[in-house]
């Protein structure tokens, strides 16, 4: 199943996987992810609700994956690079700790890969 993926395919899975730990990581120990932006922890319950939308959210990207879902593919490339804009923007206005531009970055690189994937795949 894995082995017969596109290349595009396998960079969605993944980038779904990456959500799955960090939907893992905000449901059962949401503090690391808080602490490692300097941000206080909010209540139990928000972390929890992000952890539920990233393991939702990642199973939409496997699934995808799994069928082959180019347009999907493409969708996420468009979202995926306006993370780290949006993220800077947060980060210039104060709102987070700028260490959040990291997880931009890890957005931007998997957009870029997808992008590439889709191309190459089209040759």
């Amino acid at each position: 199943m894995l082995k017969d993926m596109s290349r595009a395919a396998m960079s969605i899975f993944i980038f779904g996987i990456y959500i799955i730990i960090l939907g893992i990581i905000f449901l059962f120990v949401p503090e690391i992810m808080f602490l490692m932006l300097a941000y206080p922890t909010p209540p139990d319950l928000i972390s929890r609700i992000i952890g539920m939308v990233f393991l939702f959210l990642a199973y939409l990207y496997i699934r995808a994956a799994l069928e082959g879902m180019t347009k999907f593919f493409m969708w996420t490339v468009h979202t995926r690079a306006l993370v780290i804009i949006f993220f800077s923007i947060f980060a210039a206005l104060q709102l987070v700790n700028p260490l959040i531009i990291m997880f931009g970055v890890v957005d931007i690189a998997g957009a870029l890969w997808t992008f590439w994937a889709l191309r190459k795949d089209k040759a």
